[in-house]
């Protein structure tokens, strides 16, 4: 069993916030910093030494403040089993988890806390994170699904949360079955799947998080064929609507996983995969859903507009195609087609008239 030290040992806090460290501790004054100034503070940070042999580095990370409780590993057990024995540890009943090597924005705790005090059925929730490097540099921002209803079409295709954006209820944790300690690398992945039957799920819109872009961190360490690691994910998910999941062709795949991010696809590749995609939604969208909502309906609205929208902005080449593409999307939205051909027509009228007859 793991040793456990620290922390006022008759306070329970609202909220926890467990962190695993390992081999790479480059990041980790960092890290622990950004929790113990978070603006809410009714909080705890249980830090897993998992195995380091390092007990000289975690003990002064205890004496920095009473709310830092350390559980010592003996051997090296891998991260899922040492966040669900830093879960076990926890008194909170939201469970945060930020990993070692990434930065909490001060408002990070305080907001998913409101997130899931305003929404009871609310059981998962992450939020759009700033992309830095291992120089602390700003690189990049990444918007995230953010309702119940974006993040379920997400997974059919690839993660929807970062894992250090997450809180959730320990009861959902725990009726998931806690992390599966044989997913060695993507178990975060396999809680998100295992949790949507249980509870709703959001990504606030907010930035909260500082995710680092490391070199050495678990999900660049392992990333050859990282997508092999979570198709069984996909193949359920898909086989509950109905349809025979066939992505395993990660080139393609990942030009679906790019549009859903909202990057735009190659030009030569855009028909197949606006095939797929609209082939998916149509069947996602008329399917039923767990935890369903009458805001659920305005969100799947938005969700088909914003998707045609895109595919026409950025069409295939070719005429043909083009009329294609708008025969598929018809059924989606047949005013957001007849809007977005009109605006082509116009800008091509504009273009072909001379300016004297305009």
């Amino acid at each position: 069993m793991a040793d456990r030290i620290g922390g006022a040992p008759d306070r329970v806090p609202r909220a926890s916030v467990v962190m695993t460290v390992y081999t790479d501790q480059r990041f980790l004054d960092a890290a622990v910093n950004s929790i113990l100034s978070q603006e809410f503070d009714d909080l705890e940070l249980i830090i897993v030494d998992d195995g380091t042999g390092q007990d000289a580095v975690f003990q002064e990370l205890v004496r920095r403040d009473p709310r830092i409780r350390l559980v010592t590993n003996p051997t090296n057990l891998g991260t899922a089993a040492a966040a669900n024995r830093g879960i076990e540890a926890a008194r909170g009943d939201i469970i945060l988890r930020l990993d070692a090597d990434d930065i909490a924005e001060p408002t990070h705790v305080g907001r998913h806390v409101a997130a899931l005090d305003e929404d009871s059925e609310l059981g998962l929730v992450g939020n759009a994170v700033t992309l830095i490097d291992e120089a602390d540099r700003v690189v990049g921002a990444q918007r995230m699904p953010e309702t119940d209803l974006e993040i379920r079409w997400t997974i059919l295709f690839h993660n929807p949360f970062y894992h250090s954006t997450i809180a959730y209820r320990r009861g959902c944790f725990e009726a998931a079955g806690h992390y599966r300690i044989d997913e060695l690398v993507s178990q975060d992945h396999y809680l998100w799947f295992d949790m949507l039957g249980l509870c709703r799920a959001r990504n606030l819109a907010e930035p909260l998080t500082r995710y680092r872009l490391n070199t050495l961190g678990l999900t660049a360490t392992n990333a050859k064929n990282a997508r092999n690691r979570t198709h069984p994910i996909r193949q359920a998910t898909w086989a509950r609507l109905g349809l025979t999941y066939d992505l395993y062709d990660d080139a393609f795949a990942q030009d679906l996983t790019n549009f859903i991010r909202g990057h735009v696809i190659a030009t030569e590749r855009r028909a197949a995969a606006y095939g797929k995609l609209l082939g998916v939604l149509k069947t996602f969208l008329a399917a039923s859903r767990p935890f369903n909502r009458a805001a659920d309906a305005d969100a799947a609205t938005r969700l088909a507009h914003d998707i045609v929208e895109r595919m026409l902005a950025n069409p295939p080449p070719g005429l043909i195609a083009t009329l294609r593409l708008c025969h598929l999307c018809w059924p989606l939205g047949w005013r957001t087609v007849t809007g977005a051909m009109t605006k082509r027509l116009r800008i091509k009228l504009n273009r072909w008239l001379p300016k004297t007859g305009r």
